[in-house]
């Protein structure tokens, strides 16, 4: 388990985390989410013994990460993957860890093969590509076989097989049991991994809530239609809404791409309203919820749901369910 309790961090007159609480539990992915500087990667130094915090606590498995008597065991972790001597090989790299940490030399081979990099194990990593490095970072979180794994952008630079991978592993990881904390910027990855989120902004909690229940309080499943004759359907549709029976809660509003965003009618719905009305259509198509939409909605309003919001873990859920 990965407890934030009230969790404190200030640099200076700035506060970077702000009365930050949540767990993340074993056997789960839970994505960690946000905009730039919203206090993800200062929360992860702080789980990590990397930062401390001003007031409030971090804790792996119930206590501080300096207070476990061997750290590698317990949590591994990848936040920078550049973070490494350009001059060593990647061997080399993995054997210091090792030694490091009290971990077997044969587990540096078993790591290195786990990833992907056994043939590369002995060639410099100045000479890496940055998915190599990527690749390099993970083997150094799986080096102890911890109980715990915090990956920061664990797909970065990777290719396409790379990304499948790494899909792979973060399931399987939480499925032997394990505790995964996720942070990414990439809301369709996300989507395909982590069974719960957790996000913030400006250092405070605005959701945690499995994944599912994010993306019905803040996304919805809508028809896109684009056509000259914006202004003419759009009365029309308002018309279908007043119909009672037919669509009661029909919603529209322009998209961004000059389409009309219909809510509560069908794309078979929306073409009838517009072949009735004599209106030309160019586009029509189904536009899916998604967390991509959801997490837009979302951080489009942080401010309202941010104060406050971190007084316990499931405040800001509320307050996104009331919205929806």
């Amino acid at each position: 388990m990965l407890t934030v309790r009230h969790l404190t961090k200030r640099y200076g007159g700035t506060t970077a985390v702000d009365d930050l609480t949540f767990e993340v539990p074993p056997g789960r992915v839970t994505g960690f989410l946000g905009p730039n500087g919203a206090g993800k990667s200062t929360t992860m130094r702080v789980l990590l013994g990397l930062d401390r915090p001003t007031c409030g606590e971090a804790l792996v498995g119930g206590r501080p990460y300096a207070a476990i008597p061997e750290p590698a065991r317990e949590v591994g972790a990848l936040l920078d993957a550049s973070a490494v001597h350009p001059g060593r090989s990647a061997r080399a790299h993995l054997l210091a860890l090792a030694r490091g940490s009290g971990v077997a030399r044969t587990r540096v081979a078993e790591v290195l093969e786990a990833v992907g990099l056994a043939e590369a194990a002995r060639k410099r990593i100045g000479g890496f590509s940055l998915g190599m490095r990527q690749r390099l970072g993970i083997a150094g979180a799986l080096l102890g076989d911890p109980a715990a794994l915090v990956f920061d952008e664990p797909v970065n630079g990777l290719d396409m097989d790379g990304v499948l991978w790494v899909r792979r592993l973060v399931r399987d990881l939480a499925g032997e049991g394990r505790t995964v904390f996720v942070s990414s910027h990439l809301m369709s990855e996300m989507q395909l991994v982590a069974d719960h989120l957790v996000v913030v902004a400006a250092g405070r909690l605005l959701v945690d809530a499995p994944m599912d229940e994010v993306i019905a309080a803040w996304s919805h499943t809508r028809t896109a239609v684009r056509t000259p004759d914006a202004a003419l359907l759009a009365e029309r549709l308002g018309a279908a809404r007043a119909g009672g029976d037919r669509a009661p809660e029909v919603e529209v509003e322009p998209g961004a791409g000059g389409e009309l965003l219909v809510r509560g009618l069908t794309p078979e719905q929306v073409g009838d309203v517009a072949h009735a009305a004599g209106v030309r259509v160019h586009t029509l198509y189904r536009e899916e919820a998604s967390l991509e939409r959801a997490y837009l909605e979302l951080t489009e309003t942080a401010e309202e749901f941010a104060a406050g919001a971190s007084d316990r873990p499931g405040r800001a859920t509320a307050a996104a369910k009331e919205h929806a």
